[in-house]
């Protein structure tokens, strides 16, 4: 099988995990690939919905999945069903827009998967939101249309593994920021050289060594933060998911 724990160190960046297809069923691999992921991860749902009613209901279904679990690269509709190409421009956008209105309301970023003359060439991206996150298949030549991750093939090798997998790359700036734990204020500050020694604002999704000293200091205050619990004290893993969302809250509001 896929041993997703030594992508690191196999030159792999990031992943992009199938969680579940339409409204009832869960990818088996899915919850030990994201706890063994040696990189940041997404998660997407192979979507078979035509309603606004059943593509919220899709994202529903694997928000439950998820549980609550970090998924700092989102969450992502996968449009390439015959029936969803057969619809209009008008219906897909307002199927898009429902998924990702439901996952942005549960506090993950939202995304969409498809290929460049299928999905892409339906989908109004005006309509679905800026903050959404688009990822292209095209495996001939990169998009000619803008993206966050660009599928480059279907055809990808992994260490050890016999069969092939899909590979992607990161495209835009901010796709790489939320790769590498960076926020677009703190590249901007790299390359200025103006530095503070302060832990810069941090947001939901954000990875990387200051979100994991901001859960040092919530572990210390007695806060959980979603790490690991290892013998019998939990340890900060610089993801801030939705437990460190909520225990920032917590200790804000405590503390006005």
């Amino acid at each position: 099988g896929l041993d997703i724990s030594v992508a690191k160190q196999n030159g792999v960046d990031f992943a992009i995990l199938k969680i579940s297809e339409g409204q009832t069923w869960n990818d088996p691999m899915f919850s030990d690939f994201h706890a063994a992921a040696s990189v940041p991860v997404g998660a997407y749902v192979f979507s078979y919905a035509t309603t606004p009613e059943n593509a919220e209901k899709e994202a529903e279904h694997a928000l439950a999945i998820l549980a609550g679990r970090p998924l700092p690269l989102g969450l992502y509709m996968d449009i390439e069903a015959k029936e969803q190409l057969g619809a209009t421009p008008e219906q897909l956008t307002a199927c898009a827009k429902a998924f990702c209105d439901t996952v942005r309301r549960a506090g993950y970023l939202p995304g969409i998967y498809g290929s460049e003359l299928g999905a892409w060439a339906l989908i109004w991206r005006e309509s679905v939101g800026s903050d959404v996150m688009a990822w292209v298949a095209n495996w001939s030549r990169k998009p000619s249309i803008s993206c966050d991750f660009w599928q480059t093939s279907d055809k990808g090798a992994f260490h050890g593994y016999n069969g092939a997998v899909d590979t992607n790359e990161a495209v835009s700036d901010r796709a790489k920021a939320l790769i590498l734990g960076y926020t677009p204020a703190q590249e901007e500050q790299e390359e200025t050289g103006d530095f503070s020694l302060t832990i810069p604002a941090l947001k939901f999704g954000d990875v990387g060594d200051a979100v994991k000293a901001l859960q040092g200091e919530l572990i210390a205050a007695g806060y959980r933060c979603g790490g690991k619990i290892v013998n019998g004290a939990e340890r900060a893993d610089g993801i801030f998911g939705n437990v460190t969302r909520e225990s920032v809250a917590t200790f804000q509001r405590k503390h006005n």
